[in-house]
């Protein structure tokens, strides 16, 4: 049976962990980490809001034009135009982030980072996770494959979920050792 296991969200990111029944039925149970960021409001609103701000300033220099200053109006196009790069800028990163999925032979980990997904599977029993003492991410380790997660949790989450992966992650070695 799935169960859900949230954690407490700073406003910053998000980290949820899903635990699911295997297909063969086994005891061993997939666990499914999903660290993204979290978003204030969602991308419609987020993109109202922008549209309304570049209007509004070019509402205001297309007064200043009628006005006989048209340079006003420049400087209010060049403002909005900063604005549109912030909106594309964040529409491409909203979806940054991790997803770990732990099963008893494989740690697969995707990581989103813009218009680039890269997928790595580890084996659990050869990764650690390393957990630096500045405001570092973890990493997860396994031989000369290093890949960086929780990059956008706050310092306490991390902390939490570096305990909790550990923890899973120890659980899942030994489940591989046992007959």
């Amino acid at each position: 049976m799935p169960r859900d296991i949230e954690h407490a969200a700073p406003a910053t990111a998000h980290a949820t962990a899903h635990a699911e029944a295997s297909a063969e039925g086994s005891a061993r149970a997939a666990v499914r980490w999903t660290l993204t960021r979290n978003l204030a409001t969602t991308p419609r609103i987020f993109m109202l809001h922008m549209g309304a701000a570049a209007g509004g300033s070019c509402a205001i220099g297309i007064g200043f034009w009628v006005a006989g200053y048209p340079l006003v109006f420049g400087f209010c196009a060049c403002q909005a135009l900063a604005l549109l790069s912030a909106m594309v800028h964040y529409t491409i990163h909203a979806l940054d982030g991790e997803q770990l999925v732990l099963t008893g032979e494989t740690l697969e980990v995707q990581c989103i980072r813009g218009f680039r997904s890269t997928t790595v599977r580890l084996n659990p029993c050869w990764t650690r996770l390393e957990f630096p003492a500045g405001s570092e991410p973890p990493t997860l380790c396994s031989g000369r494959t290093r890949v960086p997660v929780a990059v956008h949790l706050g310092a306490a989450q991390r902390r939490k979920f570096a305990e909790d992966f550990s923890r899973l992650l120890a659980g899942a070695r030994t489940l591989d050792s046992a007959p």
